[in-house]
């Protein structure tokens, strides 16, 4: 049996366009020993034919194919059929440069560190807002540093770490907030200023067409954030966090209710209003801050002070703007 430092898993739905690039990123990577887990996740494209030309060709790719269950089911699966002493993971319209995997391997070695992560860049273009997106781990875990590390693809962490907090059963019911409790369960942390990771924009979007039809998608959403806090539960994070978990809940009811204008789904946006309001959003330390991050100051007042005022508002603003 081959013995692999590092797995990468690929999650893949419908992602022809750009998979080959991806894997091809992981396969001339100036580190060896590295297995290539591909999950695809019922596509519909050209995507399995790829898959399947790779996996003939080399034999440290390992293809398993799914009917279409979600990101979530396809990383879980990925996890649960790797065999490397770490675990990486790349998102398939992604790449990650030749000595990324190299460079996080070393540093986990160097500093006996079981989460490792790396600072990544956008491309095609650059994203003014999130140009300082990467967190620096300053021996902290608080909500400034969460924010802007619950993805997975530019880390490397010990699969000894993931099975303690069984990354896989959490990743069902968390999706990527699964990672916070990686996070706050390492034994050490370390992290490189180097972009290495390559996270490619411009191909989808937020706005227009990807809102059209996802109510119960950020359903979904608002649904698993409401739940978070069991992640810090019995933890010494439990009253830290407490604050910044009710923040991340509210977001996600900020973008159900542009969701649902968008779709002019006035019970869901109701709904979500009525909410927000309960949670009395507006006094949230977190919010004006984190979200003009995301979206620039003029973008977030607007989010966060016209788009809750009413339907009537919100419906017409969101479909010609958003």
């Amino acid at each position: 049996m081959n013995e692999y430092d590092i797995s990468v898993i690929i999650p893949v739905y419908n992602a022809g366009s750009f998979l080959s690039e991806c894997v091809d990123s992981i396969l001339n990577q100036t580190k060896d020993k590295i297995e290539i887990v591909i999950v695809n996740d019922g596509s519909t494209d050209e995507s399995a034919s790829i898959i399947e030309h790779y996996a003939a060709e080399y034999p440290n790719i390992k293809a398993i194919t799914q009917k279409n269950s979600g990101v979530e089911k396809a990383r879980a699966v990925g996890y649960q059929n790797a065999k490397g002493k770490y675990i990486g993971w790349i998102d398939a319209d992604d790449i990650a440069k030749p000595e990324m995997f190299e460079t996080l391997y070393a540093l986990a070695l160097t500093e006996n560190a079981d989460f490792v992560y790396c600072d990544y860049e956008f491309f095609p273009q650059k994203v003014a807002t999130k140009s300082k997106w990467f967190k620096e781990y300053k021996g902290v875990i608080d909500g400034d540093f969460i924010d802007r590390n619950t993805q997975c693809w530019n880390t490397l962490v010990k699969r000894e770490l993931y099975e303690r907090v069984h990354i896989d059963n959490l990743l069902m019911e968390f999706s990527e907030y699964c990672w916070i409790s990686a996070m706050i369960a390492a034994e050490k942390i370390a992290y490189t200023n180097e972009q290495l990771y390559c996270y490619r924009v411009g191909h989808s979007s937020i706005s227009g067409g990807e809102f059209i039809g996802r109510v119960p998608y950020y359903q979904k959403g608002v649904r698993i954030t409401k739940n978070l806090k069991k992640l810090i539960a019995n933890t010494p994070y439990e009253e830290k966090l407490d604050t910044y978990f009710d923040y991340r809940y509210i977001y996600t009811l900020l973008l159900l209710l542009l969701v649902a204008a968008k779709n002019s789904d006035k019970t869901a946006y109701e709904e979500t209003r009525k909410e927000l309001k309960r949670m009395n959003y507006l006094k949230n330390p977190y919010l004006d801050r984190f979200v003009a991050n995301n979206y620039g100051k003029l973008k977030a007042w607007v989010i966060t002070r016209i788009v809750p005022i009413s339907f009537l508002i919100a419906n017409p603003l969101v479909r010609i703007a958003m």
